[in-house]
């Protein structure tokens, strides 16, 4: 009996996907070049970034509306060059070891994709304006389509976005709660992703029930379910018991660890 628990463990760690969030982020400043590839190292499935379009129609990874926390420049991104933000130094913050790290590219995180299954999912941070960007950059990429996702939470950019690269998968992110701090209505947006044609759900650990009959609700219409963002091992373990495709952590190295635990 023993020995079946462990060997359904082994399975269950194998089938559910580790992302790790904005690289390695529990040891590396995240959305780094120095994150992506500490990630790869530590065996994580996937990697999340975050992409701006900048105020010259290129891109930048980088999560917040402005450099400030992660540079100690004040730079609002939206209205800055690329060249003027993968100038900033966006590594000291975290530790003075990653001094050199800088605000990269969309081009250049991907470059540090390894060959094989590994992927990146690529969250958009602003609206729709960037696909045309996101289609001339990942276009060279078709022959590759199983190492890239989309995911974005504005339903606007992740509909423009699989229209454009259908070949591409697409989710839709939610958190538990609509801006207005009520409680996000599952059935409607389950709707709404079957109306715009997405591959599945993004959904934040919190706030959701997260029960067998919300995971069955969506897998009735036929999405892949992913879960954000999930840094104990507990818990780590309940959404793999639960049945999600993949994890979003910000340490892949710990979650890979619980989902082996028997």
């Amino acid at each position: 009996m023993k020995a079946l628990l462990f060997l359904l463990t082994a399975l269950s760690a194998q089938a559910v996907e580790i992302i790790a969030h904005r690289g390695f982020s529990a040891r590396a400043p995240e959305n780094t070049l120095g994150a992506f590839q500490l990630a790869w190292e530590n065996g994580t499935d996937a990697c999340e970034l975050d992409v701006y379009l900048t105020a010259d129609g290129k891109t930048a990874v980088i999560h917040d509306k402005t450099t400030q926390r992660t540079t100690g420049k004040a730079l609002e991104v939206a209205k800055s060059t690329q060249a003027q933000l993968t100038a900033l130094g966006a590594g000291a913050w975290k530790d003075p070891a990653w001094i050199k790290e800088k605000i990269p590219t969309l081009e250049q995180a991907l470059a540090t994709l390894p060959k094989g299954k590994k992927r990146f999912f690529i969250e958009l941070k602003c609206g729709a304006e960037i696909v045309p960007e996101l289609k001339r950059l990942l276009e060279p990429r078709k022959a590759h389509a199983d190492q890239l996702a989309i995911i974005a939470f504005k339903r606007e950019a992740a509909a423009e976005s699989k229209k454009a690269l259908p070949w591409i998968q697409v989710y839709r992110l939610a958190s538990g709660k609509t801006k207005q701090h009520t409680p996000t209505d599952l059935t409607q947006l389950i709707a709404d992703t079957q109306a715009d044609g997405l591959d599945g759900l993004d959904l934040s650990q919190a706030d959701f029930a997260w029960d067998e009959a919300m995971v069955n609700q969506i897998r009735a219409a036929g999405f892949g379910l992913y879960v954000w963002t999930v840094n104990q091992p507990e818990a780590v373990q309940r959404f793999a018991r639960l049945g999600v495709d993949g994890i979003t952590t910000d340490d892949p190295v710990m979650a890979r660890e619980a989902l082996a635990e028997p």
